[in-house]
């Protein structure tokens, strides 16, 4: 990644963040088992007309989680704290997955600070109890020391099935981004993931417009009944990725690029 890195201490606690370009600041959340460099082969095409954002949220990464829970709130905080310390006043910020929940977490809290959100392959709601159930087990796996098991199996899951075969050096690098990740920080964000609550009201009724992007072939997030559902709120555009399943700024990088390009050249 190409940009200016830094490891800051925000709150006594370590923040590894970067940050490159200039113009409307664009923050990029990453999400569960991931770390800011997945956002290193997609955020070059931005930097030439935007300041771009990226950072390790606590438990990941570099960044250190001090608590045993990484609640949506807590990574919120740390977004603010980031904003701060760069004296940024507003930003457009962008979550994927797990980052999109902080990223309505954020929202919730501190609107003003925002000139409009993107939610790549996330949702507003809390989790059901199946899902549930699979983050109590994927807990136990972690705790008896068998995080391998997870790399192994969440990761190619994380791709469209047709898309495995092409994007084996991309299910690779995520999947070694996922190895480095701490156990605790691997539990404490399934524990924060667990105790999220429902944010479809607050999505609804922002005051800055939403970009969607769903991948019609998505295995963690339906499809039907839950992406295309999701309320959105004035000025919003929802972008269907009809080859990709939840990692679509691989999957269908350019068709991403072009949507989020178009979405912030119009707010």
């Amino acid at each position: 990644m190409s940009m200016k890195i830094k490891t800051i201490q925000l709150m006594g606690k370590t923040v590894r963040i970067g940050y490159e370009g200039s113009g409307l600041p664009l923050v990029f959340l990453h999400g569960y088992l991931e770390s800011m460099d997945i956002w290193a082969e997609f955020i070059p095409d931005l930097v030439s007309d935007h300041q771009v954002i990226v950072l390790d949220i606590p438990g990941h990464g570099q960044s250190q989680l001090t608590e045993p829970v990484a609640s949506m709130e807590l990574i919120a905080d740390t977004v603010k704290d980031v904003l701060d310390y760069l004296d940024m006043d507003r930003v457009f910020l962008t979550g994927h997955s797990l980052g999109g929940y902080a990223t309505l977490a954020f929202l919730e809290r501190w609107p003003e600070r925002l000139t409009g959100i993107a939610l790549f392959h996330s949702h507003t709601h809390s989790d059901g109890p199946e899902v549930l159930e699979k983050r109590k087990r994927e807990i136990d796996v972690v705790s008896k020391g068998k995080k391998q098991l997870l790399v192994n199996q969440n990761i190619p899951g994380l791709f469209a099935p047709q898309n495995r075969k092409a994007f084996e050096r991309e299910i690779k690098i995520t999947q070694g981004i996922a190895r480095n990740t701490h156990d605790s920080g691997i539990i404490g964000a399934i524990r924060g993931m667990m105790q999220r609550p429902d944010r479809s009201a607050v999505l609804k009724e922002a005051p800055v417009p939403c970009f969607q992007l769903i991948g019609r072939y998505d295995t963690h997030i339906d499809y039907k009944s839950v992406s295309l559902q999701t309320e959105l709120p004035a000025g919003s555009e929802r972008w269907i990725l009809d080859y990709s399943g939840h990692m679509g700024f691989f999957e269908e990088k350019a068709k991403t690029l072009a949507g989020l390009r178009s979405f912030l050249a119009r707010i």
